[in-house]
């Protein structure tokens, strides 16, 4: 009877802690698929979280791209469907050279920069030659950065030797109409003190007058080297006086290399060859050989730009030959003297086929420094012209003399549909498409 009560108690015993270890099982099982079923949660949630940020990126790297191609067509003038609008996005000009563009999708923000089509330092007047100002000058000044202050570094002019006045003066940026400048960081719109001349002789100019004594004019505005200048002048876009130096109306250049072109020669139609390219859509114009333009040459180069290119302006370059002007109005663009490395010790004496010669030799008579001769004159001003889109004197040490009072209103913005032909915008910094 103790035997059968024993062998009863064991057996129950058993069962006990079988049933035990079952459900320990049991639950250590449970535990581990639950684990894994929260942990198989987690790692979906973490997929679909990183599905969901890459689709973020690459729909906001998409808008950025769409807004490139949007605004590098629009520098160049030509018109694109305005298919990027379904994404937050902002373009916002964050320096003088420079614009931001900005996209948002979700949590993710991409921000890339571009380079304007403009010249790469700034300067209403930028001269390799020796400039002789015979009157009061008045700058509106190109912008080139904010200083700590957050003034502007505002600068009128860049000079490689040396330049004079009698007195210059240059305005704050608030006094001006800048339509390119708005949005820029910094509120103030004043020139920084020391970029800030009011009533100066040249000599006592500030930094606003700038002396730049390793100043290359050429690569500066097309972005390459001087010994590369006819890379440019056989450029396609570019439209070329005289005629002959191409194939046909609007065809190619007619030489393959600069040792082959013809003596270069004055041009006493060169206002209404100008003209007439203007009105053959060209916004680069080359002039080979000396060119002088009168008041009413400058009036109808104006109309026709307003007529084929509203808001814009062109860049007109003349080469190895004296220029001259006569003119009491604005050029709508860029005016660009040209003396090429291989005439670089030409001389001028062209200038007996002009009406501005007595005006020359009155002005030299006048002029600080004493015994120059009208053939180291290249550039002879007579009046208050200027060209709104920048003056450029590039004729290494030779004179540039200006008889008349100026106030030279610069508007960079005439330039950057023009010069976008040679060098295009383009980013700062890396693109994932780029090489």
């Amino acid at each position: 009877m103790k035997w059968c009560c024993f062998r009863r108690t064991s057996i129950r015993q058993q069962g006990a802690a079988t049933l035990l270890l079952t459900t320990l099982m049991i639950s250590l099982m449970l535990f581990v698929v639950g684990r894994s079923a929260l942990l198989s949660r987690y790692q979906l949630a973490e997929v679909q979280h990183e599905i969901e940020r890459r689709q973020s990126f690459w729909l906001a790297e998409g808008e950025l791209e769409c807004l490139w191609t949007q605004a590098r067509s629009r520098h160049a003038g030509e018109t694109l469907p305005s298919a990027c609008q379904q994404i937050e996005h902002q373009v916002k000009l964050v320096s003088p050279q420079d614009q931001q563009l900005t996209a948002t999708v979700g949590t993710t923000t991409l921000q890339k920069r571009y380079r304007l089509p403009l010249p790469d330092s700034a300067g209403a007047v930028k001269t390799s030659s020796r400039l002789i100002l015979m009157k009061q000058a008045s700058f509106a000044p190109a912008l080139a950065r904010l200083n700590t202050g957050g003034r502007w570094q505002c600068i009128a002019l860049r000079y490689k030797y040396d330049f004079y006045a009698p007195s210059v003066s240059t305005y704050h940026p608030e006094q001006l109409s800048y339509p390119l400048y708005s949005g820029l960081p910094g509120d103030s719109g004043r020139c920084a003190g020391s970029y800030h001349s009011v009533d100066l002789p040249a000599k006592d100019a500030k930094s606003d007058y700038q002396h730049t004594p390793s100043l290359s004019p050429f690569r500066d505005l097309f972005g390459v080297a001087v010994q590369d200048w006819f890379q440019v002048m056989s450029n396609p876009q570019v439209g070329r006086i005289p005629q002959s130096l191409n194939e046909t109306v609007n065809g190619q250049m007619r030489y393959q290399r600069a040792v082959e072109l013809p003596h270069s020669q004055f041009n006493p139609e060169c206002g209404a060859q100008i003209e007439d390219l203007i009105w053959h859509g060209k916004m680069i114009i080359w002039v080979y050989g000396g060119c002088v333009l009168s008041d009413p040459d400058v009036q109808r180069i104006n109309i026709a730009i307003q007529a084929k290119f509203p808001q814009q302006g062109i860049i007109v370059l003349i080469q190895d030959g004296l220029v001259g002007i006569e003119s009491h109005h604005a050029l709508q663009g860029m005016l660009y003297q040209f003396i090429s490395p291989q005439h670089a010790s030409m001389e001028f004496q062209r200038w007996g086929d002009t009406t501005l010669q007595a005006a020359l030799t009155e002005s030299l008579t006048q002029a600080p420094q004493p015994n120059i001769s009208p053939e180291q004159v290249s550039y002879f001003q007579l009046g208050s012209f200027y060209p709104a889109g920048g003056l450029v004197l590039d004729a290494d040490r030779r004179f540039a003399v200006v008889q008349g009072r100026i106030d030279f209103h610069y508007r960079r913005d005439l330039l950057i549909q023009p010069l976008s032909l040679i060098r295009p915008a383009q980013w700062r910094g890396e693109s994932w498409y780029e090489p």
